[in-house]
């Protein structure tokens, strides 16, 4: 088999990314029957730098860099990412071809096996596993008093590091869409909604990115777009866009159809809600807003709402914690590492 009757796809090596490529592989073949889908397995710089806190390292590509160079070589014909890993702004000559349907976006507690306590209930002593400076900061908003502390690795890593007997962490927080698709579903203590904690941008979402100029990529990847999908992740990115924050930076996102529901819509009709917050890294700021708009199936309607309550945001000082936010982080950098690794600023898992 040769040219265009194989069509490599570019993805991350650990197995949560192998999995969704897997989904988006299983999707192209069962159209495309003639044709092949390798998988192109490649480490980021967001996998190899291992050493350091998320929040003390932020350049929104650290997880797609490597693979979109793979794809302007054309080693590859598309990448598959977690929607919540590609930066707002796309690099030129690329574009988010496919948003596949979402998962839950929601972030979950997980305990060890048979342990259970009521997020309410957290406080002093309890010490909270999270990556997530968006996390972090929620959560020491709504149970002053805890203990957070960085947990780093692959979903594996962070169950092993939790259930290890001199384990320090009371629950690790995670994304429940992560843990579904690897059948780690049974391990969510509870799920957390969203009046307790807004998610990150796009989570939930697996996206497929392909060169602009790829017209026959282009049209294989378009039947795997989910419009309900995409008006909800375009509000969402369309916030952090204005507000020139990456996913390093606390900012959580909430996004539902509230008239009709997501089953019953079409792409004529869509009543779609966005709330977003900015919250300080110690919790005890927060700026909050929320709009609803009839978005009737136009990206271009979901991305203006996303405005709207951004500027709301700013309006409420969103500007200056997140300001606050950026200073007290470069202020608790430690220059560390290689050149390259200093480079990195940090990002969300």
């Amino acid at each position: 088999m040769t040219g265009r009757d194989v069509f490599p796809i570019g993805t991350r090596k650990s197995a949560l990314a192998i999995a969704q490529t897997v989904q988006v592989q299983s999707a192209l073949e069962h159209q495309y029957p003639t044709k092949t889908f390798p998988l192109l397995p490649m480490s980021t710089t967001g996998d190899n730098v291992q050493g350091q806190p998320l929040s003390s390292i932020g350049t929104t590509a650290v997880f797609t860099r490597e693979l979109e160079t793979a794809l302007e070589t054309q080693e590859c014909h598309l990448l598959v990412h977690s929607l919540k890993d590609v930066p707002t702004q796309v690099k030129p000559g690329f574009v988010i071809a496919a948003m596949m349907k979402r998962e839950e976006p929601n972030d979950v507690m997980v305990m060890r096996q048979g342990e259970f306590k009521a997020i309410k209930d957290f406080g002093e002593g309890d010490v909270i596993g999270t990556s997530s400076v968006r996390r972090a900061s929620q959560i020491r908003r709504l149970c002053p008093g805890v203990t957070v502390k960085d947990v780093r690795g692959n979903v594996n890593t962070r169950l092993a590091k939790l259930d290890a007997s001199d384990s320090p962490y009371t629950c690790l927080l995670l994304a429940a869409a992560g843990l579904q698709r690897l059948n780690f579903d049974h391990r969510i203590t509870a799920t957390l909604p969203p009046s307790v904690m807004l998610h990150a941008v796009g989570q939930g979402s697996i996206a497929v990115e392909c060169r602009t100029d790829d017209k026959e990529i282009l049209e294989m990847v378009k039947s795997l777009d989910h419009l309900p999908t995409r008006l909800r992740c375009e509000a969402e990115r369309s916030v952090m866009r204005i507000l020139e924050g990456g996913c390093s930076v606390p900012i959580g996102v909430w996004t539902e159809f509230v008239s009709p529901s997501e089953k019953e819509q079409t792409e004529s009709v869509a009543t779609l809600l966005l709330r977003a917050s900015v919250s300080s890294l110690d919790g005890t700021e927060i700026a909050e807003a929320q709009a609803v708009a009839d978005v009737n199936g136009s990206v271009e309607q979901a991305i203006e709402l996303g405005r709207q309550v951004a500027s709301q945001l700013l309006s409420k000082g969103a500007d200056k914690i997140l300001e606050k936010v950026l200073r007290d982080r470069h202020a608790s950098l430690v220059p560390t590492g290689t050149n390259e690794e200093q480079k990195i600023k940090g990002w969300e898992v």
